[in-house]
C-alpha cells in the first residue's frame, strides 16, 4: 500500500513540477526579450515529441471508448502568467469515460518511461542523451491541465469507492463468501506488482530530478542583467 501511495504522490508532484518547469522557461525566455510567437514556437519544438504523445493517449482511449472529440492542437499556448501545452477537445460523456480518458495520459507516460529505461543502454553516450531527453518530454507532458489530474484523482477515486461498497455489500450480503474472497486475495502472489511500483517509484524520481535542475538553471538565467 506504502508503495501505492508513493506512486501517486510522485505524479501529484510532477504535475506540479511540470508546471512550473514550463511557466519557468516562458518566462526566462520572455525575459531575454523573446516575442510571443517566438516563445510558442519554441517551447513547440522543445515538448513536441511528448505533446504528440499524450494527445494520442487520448485521442485513442477516447475512440475506443467511444467519446467524441474535437479539434486537436500541439502547439503551446502562452497564457498571462501559465502555459497550456497542446490540447484536444473531448466530448460530455459520463464520469467514467472521462475519467479513463484523462488518466490514459498518465497510463502511457509511465509506462514509456519504463520502457525507455528499461530498453536503453545509458552507457552509450547518445542513448543516455536521447533517454533523458525521452523522458524530460514525457514527464512534462502527461499532464498538460488541472482536467487531466482530476481524470487521475477520478479514476482512483472511483476504484476505491466502488471497492469500499462492494466490500460492504458482500459482507453484509454473505460473509461466507467475503471471508473465501478475502482469503483469495491474501494468497495471491503481489511480488510482481510490489516490484513494478518500487521501480516506478525510482524510475518517476528521474523526471522530478530533471525537472528542479532546469528551473534552477532558469532561475539563474533570468537573473542575469541585460
Amino acid at each position: 500500500m506504502i508503495y501505492f501511495l508513493l506512486f501517486v504522490l510522485e505524479l501529484g508532484l510532477l504535475f506540479f513540477v511540470s508546471k512550473k518547469l514550463i511557466n519557468s522557461l516562458a518566462k526566462t525566455f520572455f525575459k531575454f526579450n523573446f516575442s510571443h510567437k517566438t516563445v510558442v514556437h519554441i517551447l513547440a519544438i522543445l515538448f513536441l515529441p511528448g505533446t504528440i504523445l499524450h494527445e494520442l493517449a487520448h485521442l485513442l482511449v477516447a475512440g475506443v471508448l467511444l467519446t467524441p472529440v474535437g479539434e486537436l492542437s500541439v502547439l503551446p499556448e502562452v497564457e498571462g502568467e501559465s502555459v497550456k501545452l497542446g490540447s484536444v477537445q473531448i466530448g460530455k460523456v459520463d464520469p467514467i469515460r472521462m475519467s479513463l480518458v484523462g488518466v490514459a495520459t498518465v497510463i502511457f507516460g509511465v509506462g514509456a518511461i519504463l520502457f525507455i529505461l528499461s530498453f536503453f543502454n545509458f552507457s552509450v553516450w547518445w542513448q543516455a542523451i536521447l533517454g533523458l531527453y525521452l523522458i524530460f518530454e514525457i514527464g512534462n507532458s502527461m499532464f498538460s491541465s488541472k482536467k487531466d489530474l482530476e481524470g487521475v484523482i477520478w479514476f482512483l477515486a472511483s476504484i476505491l469507492v466502488i471497492s469500499i461498497l462492494s466490500a460492504v455489500t458482500l459482507y453484509i450480503a454473505s460473509p461466507m463468501t467475503f471471508q473465501n474472497i478475502l482469503m483469495f486475495f491474501n494468497s495471491l502472489d503481489l511480488d510482481g506488482v510490489i516490484k513494478f511500483l518500487k521501480q516506478a517509484n525510482i524510475y518517476l524520481l528521474i523526471p522530478l530530478v530533471l525537472d528542479l535542475f532546469v528551473i534552477f538553471l532558469a532561475k539563474i538565467l533570468r537573473s542575469f542583467r541585460l
